[in-house]
């Protein structure tokens, strides 16, 4: 795990459940609001400590060497060297919330065990052997300042403070019968080992945070591309801010168009986010984030079906042409005798979403034109049609995306506008009833299935969803798992 791309994902979680926690004060309601609770927290300090041990057991002591003098016999040298650490145990670790300041990272009975290689002179007298040492009682403090960057959105992390502590630090010599020599003037070997260890410990709490917290940050989405038309802007709205219970956070989420990106004519709910903290991260996604996707594609023009005879199934006795219109529509078949129709439907306006504790409802505005497909391929208009019709939205999360389906209601027509003469629609509205949820539907779901990306970096699953439908948004629950 140590020193490579595989060291990534652990320090991930202490990254992901931090930066996902960011102010709630800004002036601009977000789209999506992110809380990480305390057993979030908890699990990313396992992740994120087990990386600190690695980084620590790669800390190069350097050699050091010095003189002694004993009476009668005078004054002689020493050096140790080839000192490595053989381990490094950290048992007791806590990440703490400080309000409106941050995160605290404290580890307490710490040890590391280090070995190498002494030698010593007295004139012609020389001896040498081996050393351990032990360090014990060891205890880190660091201060962990999140912030954004106000240009790109971009998440940030800094280490703002650190310090630590050492009990006690014994050291033993071994391998020359000589090696009472050392033993003589262990204390002062013992003090500058323990001078050495103490000025690397913050040294690597700060590179870790610096090396392999900073950069995975950078990998949290602020923007993602969805498709040719839309993407999603996931930034930071404003500095992170811890409570006494949760790290609370806010993103812009909102869908703009790739071709011309332009403010929505609406503006995000406030969201009254619930006090649960069963799970270790929550997820509030506003219905202002899905009335922004509604909008793009919308005025995109993309919101739309041609609807043709192929794609009928062949069992049903209904069929996409004239004759089969002239049943109900009489002058249609006169008109225009033994044709393919094609029945062009689409969103006359914006899609929009409403989200309640009683569930999630779309009103789609739809209209339908039909068309006579001439013996030149060309296209003459029969009739258009208004079309209503209530929509059920069932949301959830598929991996690391956001995917729903729609069930519809009955489809209720309204004939808008006729190139054949008036009709009453009933009839065709009862074939509209069949075919619209038989055809039209799954190919949208099959869309809506395939999902839109979450604001979530590699690495990271999340397990034990839960799902809840408030006022103005939607709640997810999760914890989270590195694999």
């Amino acid at each position: 795990m140590a020193g490579g791309p595989d060291n990534i994902p652990r320090w991930a979680t202490l990254v992901v459940l931090a930066a996902l926690g960011t102010a709630v004060t800004a002036t601009t309601n977000p789209g999506i609001v992110t809380r990480i609770t305390q057993k979030g927290l908890d699990y990313a300090c396992q992740q994120g400590v087990a990386v600190l041990q690695k980084e620590l057991e790669k800390m190069e002591i350097p050699s050091f060497s010095g003189s002694f003098k004993i009476k009668y016999l005078g004054k002689g040298e020493y050096s140790f060297y080839s000192i490595a650490v053989r381990g490094v145990q950290l048992p007791s670790s806590q990440i703490r919330l400080l309000p409106n300041e941050g995160l605290a990272l404290s580890v307490t009975n710490a040890n590391v065990k280090i070995s190498g290689k002494w030698k010593a002179r007295k004139n012609f007298i020389k001896t040498k052997g081996n050393f351990d040492l032990n360090v014990e009682g060891i205890s880190i403090s660091a201060g962990l300042k999140l912030s954004c960057d106000p240009t790109s959105g971009h998440a940030t992390v800094t280490c703002s403070s650190c310090s630590n502590h050492i009990d006690s630090v014994s050291v033993h010599v071994s391998g020359s019968s000589l090696g009472w020599l050392i033993q003589l003037f262990h204390k002062k070997i013992e003090k500058s080992l323990r001078d050495t260890v103490n000025s690397k410990i913050c040294k690597v709490v700060t590179s870790s945070v610096s090396s392999k917290l900073e950069p995975y940050f950078q990998t949290l989405p602020v923007t993602a591309k969805i498709d040719n038309v839309a993407g999603i802007d996931y930034s930071l709205l404003a500095p992170p801010t811890a409570t006494a219970e949760t790290l609370d956070g806010q993103l812009k989420g909102e869908f703009f168009s790739l071709a011309h990106r332009s403010p929505p004519p609406f503006a995000p709910p406030a969201l009254a986010f619930p006090t649960d903290h069963d799970r270790m991260v929550y997820l509030g996604i506003s219905d202002y984030f899905f009335n922004t996707a509604g909008l793009v594609y919308q005025q995109a023009g993309v919101l739309n079906l041609t609807l043709k005879d192929d794609m009928i199934p062949k069992e049903s006795k209904f069929r996409l042409t004239t004759k089969s219109l002239g049943i109900f529509i009489p002058q249609v078949a006169k008109m225009f005798p033994n044709m393919k129709v094609e029945l062009l439907i689409w969103a006359s306006s914006p899609p929009y979403l409403t989200v309640s504790p009683a569930g999630l409802a779309l009103t789609p505005t739809l209209e339908a034109q039909a068309f006579a497909v001439l013996p030149n391929s060309s296209l003459a208009p029969l009739f258009l049609l208004d079309t209503s019709t209530n929509v059920s939205v069932e949301v959830g999360i598929r991996s690391d995306r956001l995917v729903g389906e729609l069930s519809l209601d009955k489809l209720l027509l309204k004939l808008k506008h006729s190139d054949v003469g008036p009709f009453s629609v009933e009839l065709l509205q009862t074939i509209m009833n069949q075919v619209v949820p038989s055809v039209v539907l799954p190919k949208v779901n099959e869309r809506l299935q395939k999902g839109f990306p979450l604001p979530l970096p590699t690495h990271i699953q999340l397990l034990n969803l839960l799902l809840q439908s408030h006022q103005d948004f939607l709640l997810f629950g999760a914890d989270v798992h590195y694999s």
